[in-house]
């Protein structure tokens, strides 16, 4: 059997062309031409929970496919959002959940498009529109146009205000077509120029304003869950031949959001992937959790994940250590983590020790 880093390193040496070969096999192929199709049919949370196909393919991309059946669940995860602290996504431990929360944040969508829709035609003058009394439908219009990369700046306000005031006759333009071609239909939408105080009543333009607001929205989901999707399918694939390699590429992607030992514990594939690199076992988990906390943060520093370089030398550590316990014939990298002490540390066996399991 080849070794797990072998086979990981086979798979990550172009990751372009691995998740290439993965997004063309029959059964991805096919279940993304859907999600693509019709992902911008949905209007809202119901919409999206009552289309099963859309559903999985989303919840399979976040990692939370085996959770596919509590939709009851899932909901509400997926309408308390993330912006609230205390929303039910954020109160849950497992990072999945808010990730899921956070790319289809129909909560705070809802919410913005509400007040869009209520005060916008209140909105009479330019200067309203730009400046504070109207900063949050004008941002809103912004995002619905895709020009966030041109107004993110006090002096880029600026320009966009007097674009305003001129209308179709303002001589500001951008290099890029896509985003030119954006700013002259926002300037057609909000057309003070030529309007004046009517600009904003007409709900037709106001509607279309709301319509690709929703629409960037999608198309946003679409790409994001598509890109995630396929690397899951990727890394089950893989799990398929050897396990060890699923987990060593999941843990590839997570390592950098790491922060604590108690994002680690509450995430089993992480868990097992630090368990076997430090070799510490699988009873520990049985002990009290802030003390199995103290344990990993004292036997690993975290901040190490920001780093690609720490990340794939853990990698290669638990590779080996994986290896060493699944019975994979000895290399070279696994002779030298098997001659150095890499089971548990003193100071861990003595900390073990003193535990009883269940805690105290």
């Amino acid at each position: 059997m080849i070794s797990t880093m072998t086979a990981y390193q086979m798979v990550t040496r172009n990751m372009t062309k691995s998740l290439e070969r993965t997004a063309a096999r029959p059964m991805v192929a096919s279940e993304t031409a859907y999600f693509e199709k019709n992902i911008g049919k949905v209007k809202n949370l119901d919409d999206f929970m009552k289309d099963d196909r859309l559903y999985r393919y989303a919840v399979e991309a976040y990692g939370l496919g085996d959770m596919a059946y509590a939709k009851a669940l899932m909901k509400k995860v997926l309408a308390g959002g993330v912006k609230d602290t205390n929303s039910f996504a954020n109160r849950m431990s497992d990072q999945r959940y808010k990730d899921f929360a956070a790319a289809f944040d129909f909560s705070s969508e809802s919410a913005e498009t509400t007040y869009f829709q209520k005060n916008i035609s209140q909105v009479k003058t330019v200067t309203a529109f730009t400046h504070t009394s109207g900063e949050r439908m004008f941002d809103y219009a912004i995002k619905a146009f895709g020009l966030e990369s041109i107004a993110d700046t006090p002096k880029e306000k600026e320009a966009i205000t007097a674009a305003l005031h001129l209308g179709k006759a303002s001589p500001l333009r951008f290099a890029d077509p896509a985003i030119d071609k954006n700013f002259r239909e926002f300037l057609k939408a909000f057309d003070y120029a030529g309007k004046n105080i009517k600009a904003t009543s007409d709900k037709a333009a106001m509607q279309g304003v709301v319509d690709r607001y929703v629409a960037g929205a999608r198309a946003e989901q679409a790409e994001a869950t598509i890109e995630k999707y396929t690397r899951q399918q990727l890394e089950q694939e893989e799990g398929v031949s050897n396990e060890n390699v699923r987990l060593a590429l999941y843990f590839e992607r997570k390592a950098s959001g790491i922060k604590t030992a108690y994002q680690v514990m509450a995430d089993p594939a992480l868990l097992k992937v630090f368990q076997t690199a430090l070799g510490l076992p699988e009873s520990l988990s049985q002990v009290d959790i802030d003390r199995q906390a103290k344990i990993y943060s004292d036997r690993f520093d975290f901040k190490d994940f920001q780093d690609p370089a720490k990340v794939q030398k853990f990698l290669t550590r638990f590779a080996a250590m994986a290896d060493a316990t699944s019975g994979v014939s000895s290399s070279p990298t696994l002779l030298m983590f098997q001659s150095a002490p890499v089971g548990v540390g003193v100071d861990i066996m003595a900390s073990l020790q003193k535990l009883r399991l269940g805690g105290l």
